[in-house]
């Protein structure tokens, strides 16, 4: 794996635009496919940054586990980094809890809730031990523009440092750069979507109760509350409000964070400190399209929804899965096989996550509506799902990918 700036005009099968979770990831696929990769990611992070406060995390469900085990990614994730849950539990105020189990469906967990850098570093370990040249990574480089015909790809980058520009030729550029991606810009790609009206408050807290294998959520008047274990005596909690109120939330102390929990939240299991805290917007965005000539968006790049059920980077792993198995069986500088497979992978993977922006919506609103009427519904329906068994059963293995 060469690093650095210094490379020379040439050309590659494949460039990545975004390093993160879900475009190290993919890079990861395309490698073990003998496909030459270039990418390009601002910053990387090194193995230093898991011996500080967890901020970001994810929910790992089953299937993105089962994915990221296929392609050697797993097992370069350390223990610390990862906690297991075997629970979900969800509840309104003043009603009886549904909790959904592992035993339900017979396995042994539901998923892992994840540091976002483990699962970043991890992707790139495994690249690591790939043959020598198999990929190239740029960080210290933007990119300016990208130009294509009916045979290639030219992306041109241009050195923070030295302002000197580079360019790079591909057969396919994958735009895995997230929910603002210059990639999807460049390319003339618009999206659809809206702002949430809530925002969210992500707090880290230190614990003093042993670690947590159940993974909760409250829906309050003013919006759910969550809480995310995780291992070496850390824990998150996930604080959704409206804008207001979480602006004024984050200019407040940890101790005086943490008196806010003790009276808004549900128990906790037993003392704890909040120890890092940061807010962000709720945003819907739906790329209109995902692929354009031969380029194609992965992940956030291409649909962010409402991150209420933690399905955002397993809907990101799955485009990596359909869009490499499918890129596997062909030879990516024919023309026309490669229009056929990103097509294919297009009607696959916006369906799917049309879907599953529609089912949170669906959730969200159910959820923060104060209307009696829709009250009494969800009401009803909390306690038609701790009835009705196969009904748990339906919901939960959707959860977990399958």
């Amino acid at each position: 794996m060469t690093k650095g700036s210094d490379l020379k005009e040439q050309f590659y099968d494949v460039v990545i635009v975004g390093g993160g979770m879900v475009g190290a990831a993919q890079a990861a696929a395309l490698v073990k496919q003998q496909k030459r990769v270039l990418v390009i990611e601002k910053y990387i992070p090194n193995s230093d940054v898991l011996a500080q406060i967890p901020l970001r995390v994810s929910a790992i469900n089953l299937a993105s586990e089962q994915y990221l085990t296929e392609l050697g990614v797993w097992s370069h994730i350390g223990e610390t980094s990862k906690c297991m849950f075997n629970q979900l539990a969800t509840w309104e105020q003043r009603h009886k809890p549904v909790i959904f189990s592992a035993t339900d469906i017979q396995k042994s967990h539901l998923g892992y809730l994840i540091r976002n850098e483990a699962l970043q570093l991890a992707a790139y370990d495994e690249l690591n031990n790939t043959a020598d040249h198999a990929v190239d990574i740029i960080t210290d480089c933007k990119l300016t523009s990208i130009d294509q015909t009916n045979e290639q790809v030219s992306v041109l980058l241009t050195n923070h440092v030295s302002n000197e520009t580079i360019t790079f030729h591909c057969s396919l550029l994958i735009g895995a750069d997230g929910a603002f991606s210059q990639v999807r810009s460049l390319t003339d790609i618009g999206t659809t979507g809206w702002d949430y009206q809530q925002h969210c408050l992500s707090l880290t807290i230190k614990t003093d109760f042993p670690t947590q294998h159940i993974t909760w959520q409250e829906f309050q008047p003013s919006g759910p509350k969550a809480f995310l274990p995780l291992e070496d005596g850390y824990s998150v909690l996930i604080w959704y409000d409206n804008a207001e109120e979480i602006k004024q939330l984050v200019q407040l102390s940890n101790e005086q964070l943490k008196n806010q929990v003790l009276t808004r939240f549900p128990d906790l299991a037993g003392e704890f400190d909040v120890v890092a805290k940061a807010s962000f917007p709720l945003t819907r965005r739906q790329a209109n399209q995902y692929i354009k000539g031969r380029v194609v968006l992965v992940g956030d790049s291409a649909h962010t929804i409402n991150p209420l059920a933690g399905q955002g980077v397993n809907i990101g792993y799955k485009d990596v899965e359909v869009l490499s198995q499918l890129l596997e069986e062909i030879d990516i500088k024919q023309s026309e096989a490669l229009s056929a497979v990103l097509k294919q992978y297009e009607n696959i993977r916006k369906r799917e996550s049309q879907l599953m922006s529609l089912a949170m919506d669906s959730f969200y609103n159910l959820f923060s509506n104060d209307k009696t009427a829709v009250k009494l519904l969800r009401g009803g329906l909390l306690t038609l799902a701790n009835k009705f068994e196969w009904a748990k059963k339906q919901v939960l293995k959707k959860a977990v990918g399958y």
